[in-house]
């Protein structure tokens, strides 16, 4: 979702068309009254309008810029409306211009009343400066353009109080639903709150924390109108929670991390009161040099105040995001409201990790710090083995390994040491989690600057890796014996075990050597069929690796002829002459040693 007239002045902008003052007062026209911007301005303008939740980020943005870069503001506040309406409880004026937005005008002046006693009076958020009985707060109803919303927009710093605060107003557009206004009015005042602690934080958490806050002063309005933007924030989780611009919805959906940080850390607080504390730490006194301290190391800052960090909270952030609609009754979600969001962020893809195997981020996928990916996890049925996923990036991040599911009742987190993060489990039957791969933030984060995505690699598959055979001896062996096998290779564990094919061989026993060799003590049939025999190693994680060609099997050898131990027939009656024949006896063994002789002297009989 973009805003062509914005881009079209920052595209003239950076082609040196137009200046600085001139691009912000060209923006600021846009907002507030584009039929008094020059031609072709108003028409493009006109015909393409600033839509209502881009209002104040731009104003707010302008006031910004022009503070700290020291450039003449032309900001001011509106003159008085025709018709009026006083609060008789607090300090707030709504104007408009006549009696056709009465019904309208009284609706926001309810709003705008509800709001204050929550915001202010309960919550402790500031009120606007410059505000008293005879100086009410304005809220202007008026026909915008924008077709329903409205915006805060700021006029000056408040030079009576130290900190970088700054005056407001309030316009609400005359299309907006008398029924529907009241949290369009919470948000608004919000953000009139928010200029009177520090009108120079990041432009983000304005929207996130005024989006949050619509929710816990309408929460029957505000929490369905954050779980229509929620959608897209969570479609893109790579993204850092501090990354958006005010021409999409991000900002708007990135609600849910004060959200979840006040689900998680408010304790005693009310959860409003938590996003408040933020505020407070986020204060400084700059005089309009810049934002010294920003929200996330304000954020950072409260935290540790409640024996946690920035980084962890993100860890716990990445799951509970997830916990929410189909799985928001799991043990594990915390967030308020868990079932009434419905948009889960998507996976990357998934990962068969009872294989060997390595993948990293789809392209424009990589997570800026703080932000995050997810994979899910799969293995065949009745897998059993542990299984491992390293993560390695050139980037030293911080990353952590998350893995959870649902059904569980804590998370398993591996943090990254010496540029790698090592997590090992077992899987569960019928229960397949999902991987997060969190990337944190350094002390040198800026939200103004959420960084690019980066690149990484997770490796992953049996924490034993299958075992290799790459060697057996003897190779041959005959019928009808018993011997031994030597097998080598690698990954060969204790409890291992061997099988032959065909199966006609019996393995009689295993002897692991070391994780390279094995002995296998094996009887070979006397009809074990001939030939080559495969052989298959098995760990007892049920890793396995064979090796063909093994042993070869060869037949027994023939039984040498013993004298007398023959029945054959051959010769004249049929029968060798045993003894007693004619060639028994002394005089026989004589002339055999003497044919002997002639044979070997002479070389022939």
């Amino acid at each position: 979702m973009r805003v062509p007239f914005t881009e079209a002045v920052t595209h003239e902008l950076t082609a040196g068309q137009l200046t600085l003052e001139r691009a912000l007062n060209l923006r600021e026209l846009a907002v507030r009254n584009p039929g008094a911007l020059p031609e072709p301005w108003r028409t493009r303008a006109l015909s393409s309008r600033i839509p209502g939740w881009a209002g104040t980020g731009i104003l707010v943005e302008n006031f910004q810029i022009r503070k700290q870069l020291g450039l003449r503001a032309d900001e001011g506040f509106p003159a008085p409306l025709a018709l009026t309406l006083d609060s008789e409880i607090f300090p707030i004026r709504v104007e408009y211009t006549e009696a056709y937005y009465e019904e309208l005008a009284r609706a926001v002046l309810a709003g705008a009343e509800t709001a204050w006693q929550k915001e202010i009076v309960e919550w402790g958020y500031f009120m606007p400066p410059q505000v008293t009985a005879e100086n009410p707060y304005r809220i202007l109803v008026a026909d915008t353009g924008m077709q329903a919303s409205g915006y805060m927009s700021p006029v000056d710093y408040w030079w009576d109080t130290a900190w970088d605060d700054c005056t407001s107003w309030i316009m609400i557009d005359w299309q907006n639903d008398a029924q529907w206004v009241r949290d369009t009015v919470a948000h608004e005042l919000s953000h009139a709150t928010q200029a009177s602690m520090d009108c120079l934080e990041h432009i983000g958490f304005w929207e996130n924390t005024s989006t949050f806050m619509e929710g816990q002063v309408e929460p029957d309005l505000g929490v369905w109108f954050q779980d229509a933007v929620l959608e897209y924030f969570q479609s893109e989780p790579h993204r850092s929670v501090s990354a958006g611009e005010y021409m999409d919805y991000y900002w708007y959906g990135g609600f849910f991390w004060p959200h979840v940080l006040a689900s998680l850390y408010a304790g005693d607080d009310e959860k409003a009161v938590f996003v408040r504390r933020i505020w407070e730490g986020a204060m400084q006194e700059s005089g309009g040099a810049g934002n010294t301290v920003d929200y996330m190391e304000a954020i950072d800052t409260l935290l540790m105040e409640r024996q946690a960090d920035l980084n962890t909270a993100y860890e716990s952030y990445a799951v509970q995001r997830t916990l929410i609609g189909e799985w928001s009754g799991s043990s594990m979600a915390k967030v308020q409201w868990a079932d009434r969001y419905n948009t889960i962020p998507p996976v990357a893809g998934t990962l068969i990790v009872s294989e060997r195997g390595q993948v990293s981020p789809p392209a424009g996928q990589q997570p800026q710090a703080y932000g995050t990916n997810y994979w899910d996890l799969s293995w065949p049925t009745n897998y059993t083995r542990e299984l491992r996923v390293t993560l390695t990036s050139p980037d030293q991040g911080p990353w952590s390994l998350v893995l959870f599911h649902p059904q569980w009742s804590t998370v398993q987190t591996v943090r990254m040491e010496d540029a790698v993060a090592e997590l090992t489990f077992t899987p569960t039957a019928g229960q397949r989690p999902r991987l997060a791969v969190v990337r944190g933030g350094t002390e040198s984060f800026s939200p103004e600057n959420p960084q690019s995505g980066v690149n990484y690699t997770l490796s992953y598959g049996p924490l034993v890796p299958d075992p290799i055979v790459d060697e057996a001896s003897p190779f041959e062996h005959l019928q009808g014996t018993s011997g031994q096998v030597t097998l080598r290779g690698l990954y060969f564990q204790d409890g291992a075990t061997v099988d032959f094919s065909p199966d006609t061989i019996e393995v009689t026993g295993v002897q692991i050597v070391s994780e390279n060799e094995v002995i296998v003590s094996i009887t070979v049939p006397a009809d074990a069929p001939l030939g080559a025999y495969a052989v298959t190693l098995t760990n007892p994680d049920e890793g396995s690796g064979s090796f063909d060609r093994a042993i070869f099997i060869k037949p027994a050898p023939v039984k040498p002829v013993i004298d007398g131990d023959c029945s054959c027939s051959t010769g004249p009656g049929g029968r060798i002459p045993g003894p007693g024949g004619p060639f028994s006896g002394p005089g026989s063994l004589l002339l055999l040693g003497l044919g002997l002789f002639i044979i070997r002297r002479f070389g022939h009989a």
